[in-house]
């Protein structure tokens, strides 16, 4: 017992000089400073607690999109649902899902795309202002006030079918190219949301930067976000149905905030990130 005390003494004796030596790189070193930093400002704007409401408003806003998917999916037949989800390369699981979701809902169609329309409105209004307060916070700039532009609103209500097109494109792209197919795919997919969300962030308030600013935050996202697609259509889905018995529509939430959650965080991040990103690097040096 003695002798694994002292072990573990001497781990922690190594782990806190190893860290004292890294912390007084700082001053040296412009990454380390950066990863400081974003540690710092994370724990000063309470980055999770933003992230889990970033989180909670996708969460409400993916089942708004659901509402109104499942009204569109009532005017079509259940095997042209699922036939249009396989050609986009959606996933076989996903384009059942689609399938039995269009046949279930024509009885109800109506109230469920009138419904689904104005929550997606309301819905996509509360998100933007959550995004603009995270990156506000980041940038340690003003929100601002009022409501968003419609323009605004329409943009992030048009995310969905931007990124179904994106994964339509990268699996035509994939069935197109060599054996090395699945890599290009995926590495173009990481290429195109990355422009995407650099776009993106550049509309929310920060400090007056290039649009490239942004771009360092947007990489990190996009790769998160492309990855968790590709862990959800190769295991997570899979998972899901052949567990459907036991977990049902539980797991189904649990796994859809797990993931959203990710997302709210990253996102979080992200905008730390290109924040602390410009000033260590760019924003200091034109200021002398």
């Amino acid at each position: 017992m003695g002798i694994r005390g002292n072990s573990i003494a001497d781990v922690r004796e190594r782990l806190i000089k190893w860290l004292r030596q890294i912390e007084d790189m700082r001053s040296r070193n412009r990454v380390v400073e950066t990863g400081f930093r974003v540690l710092e400002r994370d724990a000063r704007i309470a980055g999770g607690v933003l992230g889990g409401g970033l989180a909670y408003r996708l969460f409400f806003w993916t089942l708004a999109l659901s509402v109104l998917l499942f009204g569109g999916l009532g005017f079509t037949s259940a095997g042209d649902a699922e036939s249009a989800a396989n050609s986009a390369s959606l996933g076989s699981n996903f384009a059942t899902t689609i399938g039995n979701a269009a046949a279930q809902s024509q009885a109800s169609r109506w109230w469920l795309l009138v419904t689904g329309i104005v929550l997606v409105i309301w819905f996509a209004f509360m998100l933007l202002r959550a995004l603009r307060l995270v990156q506000a916070s980041a940038w340690q700039v003003p929100s601002g006030h009022g409501f968003p532009r419609p323009t605004n609103v329409l943009t992030v209500i048009a995310v969905p079918a931007v990124f179904v097109l994106v994964s339509a494109l990268t699996g035509v792209a994939a069935n197109l190219l060599g054996p090395f197919s699945g890599v290009v795919a995926f590495l173009l997919g990481i290429a195109i949301v990355t422009v995407l969300l650099m776009l993106g962030m550049s509309w929310l308030p920060s400090k007056p930067v290039p649009v490239y600013a942004h771009l360092p935050g947007a990489i990190v996202l996009a790769v998160v976000v492309q990855g968790l697609g590709a862990v959800g259509e190769f295991f997570i889905a899979n998972q899901l149905a052949s567990s459907e018995a036991l977990y049902g529509v539980l797991g189904l939430a649990g796994t859809l905030l797990f993931v959203l959650y990710v997302i709210g965080r990253t996102t979080v991040w992200a905008c730390e990130l290109n924040a602390i990103t410009w000033d260590v690097w760019f924003g200091e040096r034109l200021s002398q």
